[in-house]
């Protein structure tokens, strides 16, 4: 489902801040007003296209400061939401890849790409427009 332009602008306007706050180094304020955000969407962002596109920024935002705790609250959103839509299923393997690699997880991450890869609709089109290191570490391990 599509949230309508004027309740979505409250959400973007804690995104906003969000991005803000944790661009300026503020990363506690930063996810509480992400948060924020994410319960202004009615009932939860879960059921909403917009959702998915907030909690992937979010979840990007989380691993660009290699937080983690709330990298794994977003890809779990990312996930709920997908479940409720099943709008993004490839995508959402590679960032649970991502999460996997950047928690050390290096097996499992392999283990995630190499089923999307396979993919030969999908191959390496998440890989082109993230961090080059995921692309070389899955490459390396092949």
């Amino acid at each position: 489902m599509l949230l309508d332009a004027e309740k979505y602008a409250s959400v973007i306007e804690y995104g906003k801040d969000a991005v803000s706050k944790i661009n300026e180094g503020n990363i506690k304020e930063g996810f509480e007003s992400a948060d924020k955000g994410w319960r202004a969407f009615p009932e939860s962002g879960a059921k909403w296209n917009q959702g998915y596109g907030y909690a992937k920024s979010f979840f990007n935002k989380s691993i660009e400061n290699n937080d983690l705790v709330n990298a794994k609250i977003w890809l779990e959103r990312m996930t709920e939401n997908n479940d409720n839509l099943h709008n993004f299923d490839e995508e959402l393997e590679h960032m649970k890849g991502k999460y996997a690699y950047e928690n050390g997880e290096l097996d499992k991450a392999f283990e995630i790409w190499q089923k999307i890869v396979k993919i030969k609709a999908v191959s390496y089109r998440y890989f082109e427009y993230d961090d080059p290191k995921y692309k070389e570490f899955y490459k390396s391990r092949k």
